[in-house]
C-alpha cells in the first residue's frame, strides 16, 4: 500500500501525519493542491510532501471529488467581550468562499452568534469572524451544523462540503481538546 494516494479517504492522506498533533505534523493542516499533498506550517510555510500533479486545485482534474472538511476549531484559545474572534474551518483542498458564507457560534449567555466570511479563494483554511458578545462573561463553543452559503473547490464548480459534526470540533488553533473557551 502506497504512502499517500489520490483520493479523499484519510487512507490517501500521509501516513505519519496525525491528529491534534504538533502542527508540523498535524494531519488537520495538510491538503491538496495542484502540487500534490502539502502541510500549510503554522508560520505559513507550505511544504509540499508528495508530489502528484493535478491532484487537487485550479488547472486540476479533480481527482478527490468534492473538499471536505477536516476539522473546525476557533483561531485563538480567548477573546475579551467586543473582540473579533475567528473559526477555522480547515479543508482537505483548497476551495473558494464566496463573500457572506455563514456557521454559528453558541454563547452560553447570548445564544446563536453569526460567523460571516470574507471572499476566499484558494484557501484551505476557510476564516468566518464574528464580534465576542459584550455584557456578561460566558463561554462560546461550535456544534455540528450545516454553513450556510457557496464553498466551491478551486478553479472548479464543484461544490464543497459544507456539513461538519459535533466530532469535527477541535481544540483551539487545531489542538486538543479544549473545544469551549471562555470570555471574562
Amino acid at each position: 500500500m502506497p504512502l499517500w494516494g489520490k483520493s479523499t479517504s484519510d487512507e490517501s492522506r500521509p501516513k505519519w501525519l496525525r491528529e491534534n498533533d504538533e502542527p508540523a505534523n498535524n494531519l488537520n493542516t495538510c491538503f491538496a493542491d495542484e502540487r500534490g499533498w502539502v502541510i500549510k506550517h503554522a508560520n505559513g510555510f507550505e511544504e509540499v510532501v508528495a508530489c502528484i500533479g493535478g491532484l487537487g486545485g485550479a488547472g486540476a482534474t479533480d481527482l478527490l471529488g468534492n473538499a471536505t472538511i477536516a476539522g473546525v476549531y476557533f483561531k485563538d484559545a480567548s477573546y475579551a467581550r467586543n473582540q473579533t474572534g475567528t473559526v477555522i474551518v480547515n479543508y482537505n483542498e483548497e476551495v473558494t468562499v464566496t463573500s457572506g458564507a455563514t456557521l454559528v457560534v453558541t454563547g452560553s449567555v447570548t445564544g446563536a452568534i453569526t460567523a460571516t466570511a470574507a471572499g476566499q479563494t484558494g484557501v484551505q483554511q476557510a476564516e468566518f469572524t464574528f464580534v465576542v458578545p459584550s455584557g456578561t462573561a460566558q463561554t462560546l463553543s461550535i456544534t455540528g451544523q450545516t454553513i450556510s452559503g457557496t464553498i466551491v473547490d478551486l478553479g472548479t464548480a464543484t461544490a464543497s462540503d459544507k456539513v461538519f459534526i459535533t466530532g469535527d470540533v477541535q481544540g483551539a488553533g487545531g489542538r486538543g481538546t479544549t473545544t469551549t473557551i471562555a470570555v471574562a
